[in-house]
C-alpha cells in the first residue's frame, strides 16, 4: 500500500519518470526472487509470498530516497508532523470508486468462481487461469488511466476543457487500438497460449474457448474504466461510484446468475461482454452530460 501510494503521489506531481522506474524495479526485483526463493531455497509458496514482501520493501525504500532527492521540487513531505486528516474526505469521495471497482470486481469473481464449481474442477481451473490471461490487457488499460489522470487532472483544474476532452478521447483510442491487438492475439493463439499455464488437455481446451469469448469485452471494459477514472480525475467521485457500482456490483453479480440458470457455463463467460455492452451508453451518457455542465460554467470547448 505504501509503494502503491508513494509512487502515485510522486507521478501526480509529474515526475513520471521516477515514479515508473520505482514500480518497475519493484515489479522486475518479485520476478527475479520468485524463482530464487522457490527453487533454489526450495521455500515453495512461501519463498513466493517473501520475494514479493522483499520486493515492496525494496521499492518503498526506492521511492524514499526519491523523496530525499527530490525534496526542493516536491511539496510532499514524509515529516510526520505535517501528517494531517484535513484531507480525508475529498480524498476518500474521489478514491472510492477505485475501491469499489476493486472490492466489487473480487466478489463477482468469487461468485463466478463458485458457480463454475457447480460444473466440477475442470472449468474451474480453466476460468481461473483465463481470468490471469485476461488481466494482462486490463492492467494495460489500467496504467493508461494512471498516466493520463494527472493530465486530466491539471486542465479541469486550469479550466481548459477542451484540452481536457482530447486527452481524454485520445486515451480511449489508444485503449480501443492496444485492445483490438490483444484479441487478435487471444483469438489466433488461445490454445498456445493456455497450454503454457496448464499443459493438460481436457482444461487448456476449454480455457482457450473460455478465452477467446472472455477478450472480446476488453475493449469496453477498457472505454468504461477510462470514463470512470475520467470522471474520477475531475473530483467527480460519486458519478464515478455509480458507475462502478452498476458495472461490477449491481448489473454484473446478478447477471452472472441470471446467464447461468439460462445458457450454463459458457452463458456465466458471455456474462462480461453482455454488462460492458449495457455500460457503455451510461459510461458515456454520464461523461457528456457532467461535460455539458462543465461547459455551462467554465470557457467553451475549444
Amino acid at each position: 500500500m505504501v509503494n502503491l501510494a508513494l509512487g502515485h503521489l510522486l507521478r501526480s506531481e509529474g515526475h513520471a519518470k521516477q515514479a515508473s522506474a520505482g514500480m518497475m524495479f519493484g515489479g522486475i526485483l518479485n520476478v527475479v526472487l520468485d524463482p530464487v526463493f522457490i527453487f533454489a531455497f526450495h521455500l515453495d509458496v512461501a519463498g513466493a509470498a517473501i520475494a514479493t514482501a522483499l520486493s515492496n520493501t525494496v521499492s518503498v525504500a526506492f521511492f524514499i530516497i526519491q523523496y530525499i532527492r527530490l525534496k526542493d521540487k516536491t511539496a510532499i513531505s514524509l515529516n510526520p508532523r505535517h501528517f494531517t486528516f484535513r484531507f480525508v474526505r475529498p480524498v476518500f469521495s474521489v478514491g472510492l470508486a477505485s475501491a469499489l471497482a476493486t472490492t466489487l470486481g473480487n466478489a463477482s469473481n468469487m461468485v463466478m468462481v463458485h458457480l463454475a464449481s457447480g460444473y466440477g474442477d475442470i472449468p474451474v481451473a480453466a476460468y481461473g487461469v483465463v481470468k490471469r490471461i485476461d488481466q494482462f490487457p486490463l492492467n494495460v488499460s489500467m496504467g493508461l488511466c494512471q498516466g493520463f489522470m494527472p493530465l486530466v487532472g491539471y486542465n479541469f483544474a486550469s479550466k481548459d476543457y477542451g484540452r481536457m476532452r482530447k486527452v481524454s478521447i485520445f486515451s480511449w483510442k489508444i485503449a480501443l487500438v492496444m485492445s483490438a491487438c490483444f484479441i487478435a492475439c487471444f483469438a489466433i493463439f488461445a490454445p498456445q497460449i493456455l497450454h503454457l499455464f496448464i499443459p493438460e488437455t481436457q482444461t487448456s481446451t476449454l480455457g482457450a474457448s473460455f478465452l477467446r469469448i472472455a477478450c472480446l469485452a476488453v475493449p469496453l471494459t477498457s472505454v468504461n474504466f477510462l470514463i470512470s477514472y475520467t470522471l474520477q480525475a475531475m473530483g467527480k467521485g460519486i458519478q464515478s461510484a455509480i458507475l462502478t457500482s452498476c458495472r461490477q456490483g449491481l448489473l454484473n453479480i446478478p447477471m452472472l446468475i441470471v446467464m447461468d440458470l439460462v445458457f450454463g457455463l459458457y452463458g456465466m463467460i458471455w456474462t462480461q461482454l453482455v454488462v460492458e455492452i449495457i455500460m457503455l451508453p451510461v459510461s458515456l451518457g454520464m461523461y457528456s452530460h457532467t461535460f455539458r455542465g462543465l461547459n455551462a460554467k467554465g470557457k467553451p470547448c475549444m
